[in-house]
């Protein structure tokens, strides 16, 4: 595919992205990757590879702790490098940020709410919630509920949940599975591919677990400090000695 095609193609482009934490230590070095339409992508690499920041940068979160020093952020084909969060959310990208990012002293329900803060059309508000509800039941049996009181497992749903209320057109879930039992991994995962058919949402997934981010994905990339070193299909990552060996013998680096 020629390059032309790809950029219009793209929903999201990243292109030689830089950033720095503290304007002095690099954490990326040059990160290429794009996301076409309706695509799920994994991001796979080990502690401090620069995949959280890789996320931060692009969905303006990383204001505060460090900056983007080069590269750019396409959404659409507009470059969007280093506009803030809130703008990011209105545009339709939307991060889930690793551990479990709740209000803890709001309700369940105001939770979600805040979700569609950026919203114009609130009659539509209540529905999307029933939507919600639709993928995580026990969300709405804990309506009320200060979202600390919640599960890990809850919480984690909620973090979704919320995010979905924000209509994405692009989600980036960071580690979605990090401290959960493995049978609500399996459970998050599920709902997580039903939200992608359903929904039609682009997500583009940070994850250690290697195997479980595969099965949802088409396509990966692989992070090692700060620069893609492998890109290709999901089967093609599977099958991959290099990841076979550090990120499926259940060793993680």
């Amino acid at each position: 595919m020629s390059r032309s095609t790809e950029q219009n193609r793209s929903l999201l482009q990243v292109q030689n992205l830089e950033a720095s934490y503290q304007n002095v230590i690099r954490v990326l070095h040059g990160v290429n990757l794009h996301v076409y339409k309706g695509e799920c992508v994994a991001l796979l690499g080990g502690n401090g590879a620069g995949k959280t920041t890789t996320l931060k940068s692009i969905s303006g979160m990383l204001e505060g702790e460090g900056s983007i020093t080069g590269g750019s952020v396409l959404l659409d084909g507009e470059d969007v490098t280093g506009h803030p969060a809130h703008k990011m959310v209105a545009r339709g990208l939307v991060h889930v940020l690793e551990g479990r990012y709740v209000f803890p002293d709001l309700s369940v329900h105001e939770n979600l709410l805040m979700g569609a803060y950026t919203r114009r059309d609130r009659d539509r508000v209540d529905g999307d919630m029933d939507g919600v509800f639709g993928y995580f039941p026990r969300l709405k049996e804990r309506l009320k509920v200060q979202a600390g009181y919640l599960s890990g497992g809850e919480q984690q749903m909620l973090a979704i949940g919320r995010a979905l209320m924000a209509r994405p057109k692009i989600l980036l879930l960071d580690e979605p599975s990090m401290g959960l039992a493995p049978i609500l991994v399996r459970e998050v995962f599920d709902i997580v591919n039903r939200i992608r058919k359903e929904e039609n949402v682009t997500m583009l997934l940070v994850e250690q677990n290697a195997r479980m981010a595969l099965q949802l994905a088409d396509r990966g990339y692989l992070i090692e400090t700060g620069s893609i070193v492998l890109h290709g299909t999901a089967e093609e990552l599977r099958e991959n000695p290099r990841l076979q060996e550090v990120y499926f013998g259940g060793m993680h680096h």
